[in-house]
């Protein structure tokens, strides 16, 4: 289950499970929840009833409701993108969202830029906001920056959310010089509305994404973002899912996949 493939990121996830599932001689049923939470529950359900052999959870939020309904199942399960370390029956695939967050920002610092906003996920999702975040101020307070909470805000990962949170961010009386948003299609909906309102990505401001979906190379200015490798991520969980249908032990419930700082276009140094 995902949130919705229309993130190219997720369906690039699916493209990595499928391709193991199909070496297996495994198909895959995909369900999309659009962040409905009532929906991903009735999901859960089905998948239950109608016995299938595994469920992978790749949503933004994990409520009481889910940790209740994967607390009683027999499914097979892993848990893909959320760091789920207050548990220890299914494992979990990610990577170290606050540590890729605050180079991200570090490198923004490099740059010499000292006024750093920050476009963050949902309040619901803790890897895109609370960890993402975490990295954020961490990297600022290091440098001995302020942390300015006008400068953060917390929307779905859409271009369109990106867009009316970079129209937040700019109306502010002090604006900044960089922007790290949390998703590229956040990122590409707030360099759409500065190029809209007359700045130049990145002679007047400095616009960094997360993801490296396959529109950060192709638009313009091309997309600087923390790469992550969707497909890996979606192998590794279909692994951990084989390795839970036919009985082979795991041995740990954390499983980080490896990221980098891809610079591009879109950001420059004062």
């Amino acid at each position: 289950m995902i949130p919705r493939i229309s993130n190219n990121f997720f369906s690039k996830l699916i493209e990595g499970i499928e391709g193991i599932a199909q070496a297996y001689g495994y198909n895959i049923l995909l369900s999309t929840s659009n962040n409905d939470i009532e929906k991903e529950l009735e999901y859960l359900n089905i998948f239950q009833e109608r016995q299938l052999d595994g469920i992978i959870f790749s949503v933004t939020q994990f409520t009481e409701q889910h940790q209740q309904f994967f607390e009683q199942t027999a499914v097979p399960a892993v848990y893909l993108g959320q760091r789920m370390e207050n548990q220890s029956k299914y494992p979990f695939v990610t990577i170290d969202n606050i540590k890729a967050a605050y180079e991200a920002t570090r490198y923004l610092i490099q740059q010499n830029h000292e006024q750093i906003a920050i476009l963050a996920g949902p309040e619901s999702d803790k890897a895109t906001c609370d960890h993402r975040l975490q990295g954020y101020i961490e990297a600022l307070e290091e440098a001995g920056l302020p942390v300015q909470p006008a400068w953060q805000t917390k929307r779905f990962h859409t271009i369109a959310d990106g867009y009316h949170a970079a129209a937040h961010i700019m109306s502010q009386s002090e604006k900044p010089t960089a922007i790290f948003a949390c998703s590229d299609q956040q990122a590409l909906g707030a360099i759409n509305y500065l190029h809209e309102h007359g700045y130049n990505v990145p002679n007047d401001i400095s616009v960094m994404g997360f993801d490296d979906i396959d529109l950060a190379t192709v638009f313009s200015p091309k997309l600087s973002t923390v790469k992550q490798k969707p497909v890996d991520s979606g192998a590794v969980a279909m692994e951990l899912m084989m390795d839970q249908l036919e009985g082979r032990s795991i041995y740990k419930m954390e499983h980080l996949v490896p990221y980098r700082v891809v610079v591009r276009e879109s950001t420059g140094s004062l």
